[in-house]
């Protein structure tokens, strides 16, 4: 699984001390970076994108970080949003809105939350295996609305498949 730190990507490309991802040339110049990050790392289907040293975070480079990157890599890779605050979650929702796009993120806290555009049935299994995953509950749904749903969820990149159609944790 490959970790990239946004305001590491930032420093090297934007030459600057801050987190914070502000104006669309930076959005882009950030995105580019993480693209040559990806292209090193080959195979590798997860990419952590972190968020825990930005501080600020404007619509425009979300849709160039967030919104650009899934369009371009959503369909061969799996994204986990990592770090994100409640202002990033409002410059990032929009953006997943606008392209029709859903992703996974995980706040500073821990919890697990989608982003974007999702059936609900599909919000439902998601947030049903997120609590399975932190050990406090037991699936509360039909077993073959769950397997629709995770397929679902699959072919939106949300969910990877392991044999039982359990989603894969990124961590």
């Amino acid at each position: 699984m490959q970790h990239i730190d946004l305001k590491a990507i930032l420093q090297r490309t934007v030459n600057t001390a801050y987190g914070d991802l502000v104006t669309r040339p930076t959005g882009k110049a950030v995105r580019g970076g993480i693209e040559a990050v990806l292209q090193e790392t080959g195979d590798e289907r997860v990419a952590v994108i972190d968020f825990s040293t930005v501080r600020l975070l404007d619509y425009s480079c979300a849709d160039e970080i967030v919104g650009k990157l899934l369009l371009e890599y959503g369909g061969v890779r799996y994204f986990l949003l990592q770090g994100v605050t409640a202002s990033h979650c409002e410059a990032i929702e929009p953006v997943l809105h606008r392209h029709g796009l859903a992703a996974v993120a995980r706040d500073r806290e821990g919890r697990v939350r989608v982003l974007g555009q999702l059936p609900s049935a599909a919000r439902e299994v998601l947030a049903s295996l997120t609590r399975m995953n932190d050990g406090s509950t037991e699936a509360q749904l039909p077993e073959e609305t769950t397997h629709e749903v995770l397929e679902l969820l699959r072919q939106e990149r949300a969910a990877a498949s392991r044999g039982n159609l359990a989603p894969h944790r990124a961590e």
